[in-house]
């Protein structure tokens, strides 16, 4: 006759998977679906590229400020410069989470954008907005319905 000798891992794992075998439908959940995107929390939002007064310095980005009215709305007003950029919510890694466009050089100019939809990324392709005219500008990142918006106020 074996005898087994169970290992303390071996007798936990067993005593999970039996409840798992046993337990109630009465502890059933619903599933729960969430439409949308979900908001991005944060308290930081910085911008960087060619087109930005940061140009490509992850490690001194221009720090966007917080609306008054919802804390996960950031603004950006001054100039920028024909070129490319993207937003950044920590500076000093290019590998951190990215906010960026939908479509590689997607324009930022005097025509004004009014909510149009962005990503949340970290990795893969460098998508970048594209700025096609220099001025300033009003840029309005909305985290909470990822969309920005853009206005362009002259030179």
């Amino acid at each position: 006759m074996k005898i087994f000798k169970l290992t303390s891992f071996a007798a936990i794992a067993a005593i999970m998977l039996l409840g798992l075998c046993t337990a109630s439908c009465d502890e059933e959940r619903d599933l729960v679906v969430i439409e949308g995107n979900i908001p991005i929390k944060t308290s930081t939002l910085y911008i960087v590229g060619d087109a930005t007064p940061a140009a490509w310095d992850i490690n001194n980005p221009v720090l966007l400020t917080v609306s008054a009215e919802d804390p996960l709305v950031f603004i950006y007003e001054g100039n920028l410069t024909k070129g490319e950029m993207k937003a950044y919510l920590t500076p000093g890694n290019w590998e951190s989470p990215c906010v960026r466009p939908m479509t590689a050089g997607s324009p930022i100019s005097k025509a004004n954008i009014d909510k149009e939809p962005f990503q949340l990324y970290s990795g893969g392709e460098d998508l970048k907005w594209s700025v096609k005219d220099s001025g300033n500008y009003r840029l309005v990142f909305d985290l909470r319905n990822w969309t920005l918006s853009t206005t362009y106020l002259g030179l």
